[in-house]
């Protein structure tokens, strides 16, 4: 029998296998201060009982390192997702360019200048008055005053992060020679966002829907149900959903934006396939199941979709290297009940799902939050597999136009290639040289939780 609930206290193994014959009745919280050993036992259980590649774990922990170090020695060397954190350290959270300053930077060598530079594809909408000086398609030659190569970028870019603040300069480019500005000075922050870009083209007689939607999260989700009932009323009969930038989010969320876009989904219609380890099996959830356990906020039912789905026999989903995760889920998991155009770049390549794992009791002993892979992840048909990224049917270059066009204009050559497809005058493009990304800064994965099973 599988375990309820996912969220789950420091006797994570015992409590959610009571219903096992052969489970201990679980010991006494332990008093007094912490211990390592403590830490590590609490996580090699949790991991024993619910981690995808648990056969390979050891049987008693070892209680000499920390509680970072134990954890990422217990993955498996397919495993680059699962995480650890203690939300009252702020050194053990993820952090990225875009997350804490705004800008996703790409550097890339463009045809006819001699040397790299970096590219801003995106800057967040809530940006501070020094990130507003960069928009998409901006020009960055120095950080810190070094010039920026591939080969240092990685470098240069964990130094704002660890510094918290660090010099941009901006420049433009003209006939191949870049001209420098003055630099930007710009400190550690977390701009607010709103991750949502609504379109509307007219193509060949036809009404043209565009959705840049860049996170899962279930605040959002009636945001988008609103975007989709105004498609609907504005007589949007093709639709291009913009994924390219999104690195993931609910698994709630990922099934509302499936429901609103697919013909023939009913409540009942499997939408996800789970596949764990030897105690947790594989199993479907459906459309409604899913609907039901969003990560924060209320659930949404299925039946109040009814005035918002747009019920499209295609649609066209641009991706890149950066469609992540949920987003991913949302290009896979739409294939059984559409026909499902892709554009862009392969994506990134992560088809698993993960818990939560944290010390519930009051006073919580143990600080840290687990976050592991417990399952591959298929859809209806139970097809996945896809650690290599989804390939697009139609391989275009963001980057062959420069400078970049604002998103959710049909100068962005991705968006104009989904256009001429519509339009049925797909044309190839203009014969423009690739442009190779030669670094682009690490996103933060939003991983998809499950947050409850059966």
């Amino acid at each position: 029998m599988r375990p309820k609930n996912l969220l789950l206290t420091a006797g994570v193994l015992l409590m959610a296998a009571a219903c096992r014959k052969d489970t201990p009745v679980a010991p006494a919280v332990p008093t007094g201060p912490v211990t390592q050993a403590e830490i590590n036992s609490w996580m090699l259980d949790s991991m024993r009982y619910f981690y995808l590649w648990n056969q390979g774990l050891p049987a008693t922990a070892d209680t000499s390192l920390t509680a970072q170090k134990y954890f990422y020695g217990l993955l498996n060397i397919a495993d680059p997702f699962s995480y650890i954190y203690n939300p009252d350290d702020a050194t053990t959270v993820a952090t990225s360019l875009y997350r804490n300053y705004g800008l996703d930077i790409s550097v890339v060598q463009l045809p006819g200048t001699t040397k790299p530079v970096g590219v801003v594809k995106l800057v967040a909408s809530g940006a501070t008055l020094a990130q507003s000086k960069f928009s998409r398609g901006s020009y960055i030659t120095r950080v810190n005053n070094i010039s920026l190569t591939p080969d240092n970028a990685a470098e240069l870019f964990a130094q704002v992060l660890g510094d918290k603040r660090g010099s941009f300069t901006p420049a433009t480019l003209s006939d191949g020679v870049f001209t420098e500005g003055q630099p930007v000075e710009l400190s550690f922050a977390y701009p607010a966002e709103s991750p949502v870009n609504v379109q509307q083209f007219s193509v060949a007689g036809k009404k043209v829907g565009y959705l840049y939607y860049n996170a899962f999260a279930d605040k959002y989700n009636l945001d988008l149900i609103n975007i989709f009932k105004n498609f609907i009323g504005s007589g949007v009969t093709e639709l291009i959903l913009d994924l390219r930038y999104n690195t993931g989010g609910s698994i709630a969320a990922a099934a509302l934006m499936t429901s609103l876009i697919a013909d023939g989904v009913t409540e009942s219609s499997a939408f996800i396939q789970l596949t764990g380890n030897n105690n947790l099996g594989s199993y479907k959830m459906s459309f409604g199941e899913t609907l039901a356990v969003p990560e924060s906020g209320s659930a949404i039912s299925f039946s109040s979709l009814v005035a918002a789905r747009l019920r499209l026999k295609r649609v066209y989903v641009l991706t890149g290297h950066q469609t992540i995760s949920a987003a991913e889920l949302v290009v896979n998991n739409l294939k059984p009940y559409t026909n499902v155009i892709q554009i862009g770049a392969t994506t990134y390549g992560k088809d698993k799902g993960a818990i939560i794992i944290r010390d519930q009791r009051t006073p919580k002993r143990i600080p840290w939050v687990m976050q592991p892979i417990i399952y591959r992840l298929g859809n209806a048909n139970g097809q996945g597999g896809y650690t290599s990224g989804i390939t697009p049917q139609y391989a275009v270059d963001e980057m062959s136009v420069q400078p970049l066009p604002a998103l959710g204009t049909s100068n962005d050559v991705l968006i104009a290639k989904a256009l001429a497809l519509i339009s049925g005058s797909a044309r190839e493009a203009l014969n423009r040289p690739r442009v190779p990304v030669l670094y682009e800064t690490t996103p933060v994965l939003h991983e998809i939780i499950i947050p409850r099973i059966k």
